[in-house]
């Protein structure tokens, strides 16, 4: 009787356990190793003060950004080694058209008068000279000149706009807006008119940071966009920008990324499936699939789960090889978080 009795706690204790591990939920973290907001530094136009001013105060900070450039102009043509050292640091070098063309009417070239034809040679062939002398292999991002979505006369601007979009599709993953100021959560986005901060032209550091103030308090996105730093025109102050960079560094709980690789994340963290497969008393097992261009959509992302207090994770496999793992101690659970790589179909969880 009492084999008979004593085989059947192990036997209910066998079942809770696996009702627990049945209900362990596995989802991405809003940000890479949990992190409470995401920032990316972006610089439009190709200007001098890029190379001079703002490569090595990223370099100093051990920071990365984005520039978007204009190929048709000089400061690009005649620097592309230099150029070409931002990327090699781990900048993201974007598309901004050849000819910078918009529909500002201080701006030249007006794009009022450029054709379709016109247009889609000036996002194209800026696309492929990029990609040529970066080679850059992971895609494009873009940025619209002075945030005109459009071109063309006034009554043809409508259905230029769709032509417009498509010229970006064949050529850029995403794309940012200019003046459109705010931050932005993940399930907010357009990634094809991502909103910016708002200005930063003559701005000091307190003023830089309390554009994105909020954003870092709602666990949001904030993309400051700059042109001149320190010279140039729409300037901003070099000590503001330093002061930024520094203030972003000593805080890593911020993801200070590339424009890109934001994007990455978020589509990435949408489009995982992942599906609970078996459950035992000491593993559980989850499938994962990647629908997207992992020539593209090629970052890690972070998964967490939130386990019972006395349920220690020994050891995590991915694809059958080990992965890093992190636990965080809460009030009632633990946060287990792990970085896995794009791809991965199989994740299992060994209980210690």
């Amino acid at each position: 009787m009492w084999r008979r009795l004593l085989s059947s706690l192990t036997l209910a204790m066998a079942v809770v356990q696996a009702n627990a591990q049945e209900g362990i939920q596995l989802k991405v973290a809003r940000w890479p190793a949990d992190r409470q907001a995401a920032i990316s530094l972006t610089f439009d136009d190709a200007l001098l003060t890029h190379l001079q001013v703002v490569g090595p105060i990223l370099r100093k900070h051990q920071l990365n950004g984005t520039f978007y450039v204009a190929t048709g102009n000089e400061r690009w043509r005649d620097h592309i080694p230099e150029w070409r050292r931002l990327a090699q640091d781990g900048n993201e070098i974007g598309n901004h058209t050849v000819t910078h063309p918009c529909l500002l009417a201080q701006i030249v070239p007006h794009s009022q008068t450029y054709t379709p034809a016109m247009m889609e040679a000036d996002i194209l062939d800026a696309a492929k000279e990029i990609s040529a002398q970066i080679k850059n292999s992971r895609g494009l991002t873009f940025a619209y000149p002075c945030g005109s979505l459009s071109f063309g006369p006034v009554a043809d601007q409508v259905h230029n706009a769709a032509l417009f979009l498509g010229y970006l599709t064949r050529s850029s993953f995403a794309a940012r807006g200019y003046g459109t100021s705010g931050p932005i959560g993940p399930n907010e986005l357009n990634i094809m008119v991502v909103p910016d901060l708002g200005m930063t032209e003559g701005k000091n550091f307190p003023s830089l940071l309390a554009l994105a103030y909020t954003g870092l308090q709602d666990h949001k996105w904030g993309v400051y966009c700059f042109h001149g730093v320190g010279g140039d025109w729409l300037s901003t102050p070099a000590e503001s920008l330093d002061e930024l960079a520094d203030y972003l560094e000593k805080h890593p709980e911020i993801w200070t990324a590339t424009f890109g690789d934001v994007i990455r994340y978020i589509q990435e963290s949408k489009a995982l499936g992942i599906k609970q497969g078996n459950a035992g008393q000491n593993r559980v097992e989850f499938e994962l699939t990647w629908p997207l261009d992992r020539r593209v959509f090629d970052l890690p992302l972070t998964l967490k789960s939130e386990l019972p207090r006395d349920w220690k994770a020994g050891q995590v496999l991915a694809d059958e090889k080990s992965l890093p793992l992190k636990l965080a101690e809460g009030n009632n659970s633990q946060t287990l978080l792990l970085d896995v790589l794009p791809g991965t179909s199989h994740l299992v969880i060994v209980r210690r």
